[in-house]
């Protein structure tokens, strides 16, 4: 009888072994959908202290003839980031001679005026003249006392009107040697107290130095071209904050490119808040006057490794609008 029974089944339903197939076209939509990408637009404003006072202080001292000619030479790397802008700027030089009373922390003239502001016709040729220090300065060069002396001394008087309470303050030190001040007339930490404490927030002050590296360059101590370590302007520059360069650098139009974008205090590179998907970036900037679309590659770059867009020539002026939007990679991934 049970045999009859399978039988009966295979007659009727066929004897094979369980298969699945397509039941055909599938209907509705899955469940649960699948994650989209959100799109995420970042904001990003170009914001500058309406004032910068930057001070040059520059060893006129008898080693320095080759120096004072690349700074004067590639100065337009520097001046780029003020002209044309909205950024008000003073910009002036003092020397390291604290022996001729003619110095001694007095801006030096260039174009029948002792700084260069954004009224000032033909900066660059200006900044040659009062960068043209010559070489015949004191050995003993002393730029700890010739800022002081600047920022002090004569503030009232020689250089009256040239430092101003609202703007941030830079200083960019420029020897072949170290500095002599020693005490004179305060001594190095007492200095970097100085300088912290100029402007009642140490945010609106650097001291930047391009000096000899520690361990000195040009070859050995006996070398004819050796360039001593400048260890007093870098350790006032570890302190107060800045950017350290070798004086021993080929590269004079780098160094004046990133000293630039630091007292401008412009920002090239942009961090992104969440990972983008590849290929989906998008970069405009608006200004009062137009909007602009910058593409990758040719205008902008990114990097995955610190997750963020950097422009190659292009700077943003100051309080111009940076919008990047981008697919974000959703948690799925």
């Amino acid at each position: 009888m049970k045999r009859l029974w399978i039988a009966a089944l295979c007659i009727t339903f066929g004897c094979s072994e369980y298969q699945f197939s397509s039941m055909g076209e599938a209907y509705g939509e899955a469940n649960p959908m699948p994650l989209k990408n959100p799109t995420r637009t970042e904001r990003v404003v170009q914001v500058t202290s309406p004032a910068v006072d930057i001070l040059w202080v520059v060893d006129n001292s008898c080693s320095m003839a080759e120096e004072q000619d690349e700074l004067a030479t590639n100065f337009h790397a520097f001046l780029n980031y003020f002209l044309d802008t909205a950024l008000d700027f003073h910009i002036g030089v003092v020397s390291t001679d604290m022996d001729n009373p003619n110095h001694s922390g007095i801006l030096q003239t260039g174009g029948g005026a002792r700084w260069i502001e954004p009224s000032s016709e033909q900066p660059l040729e200006a900044f040659r003249n009062m960068t043209n220090l010559g070489t015949g300065g004191a050995d003993m060069e002393k730029g700890r006392a010739a800022t002081y002396a600047a920022l002090e001394y004569r503030a009232e008087e020689e250089n009256f009107g040239f430092i101003r309470e609202d703007a941030t303050l830079h200083v960019i030190v420029v020897s072949d040697e170290d500095d002599y001040s020693g005490a004179d007339p305060i001594g190095l930490n007492p200095f970097i107290d100085f300088m912290l404490d100029y402007k009642g927030d140490p945010d609106m002050v650097t001291f930047s130095s391009i000096v000899g590296p520690p361990g000195g360059c040009g070859g050995g101590i006996f070398s004819l071209n050796y360039v001593e370590p400048g260890r007093d302007y870098i350790a006032v520059t570890e302190e107060v904050g800045g950017i350290l360069h070798s004086i021993c650098s080929d590269d004079w139009s780098g160094i004046l490119d990133e000293l630039g974008e630091q007292a401008a205090q412009v920002r090239l590179e942009y961090f992104l808040a969440a990972l983008p998907v590849p290929g989906t970036i998008a970069v405009e900037v608006a200004t009062p006057d137009a909007q602009y679309e910058f593409a990758e590659g040719t205008d902008w770059t990114y990097d995955a490794m610190r997750n963020s867009i950097t422009f190659i020539e292009y700077v943003p002026p100051p309080l111009a609008e940076v919008f990047i939007t981008y697919e974000e990679l959703s948690a799925s991934y």
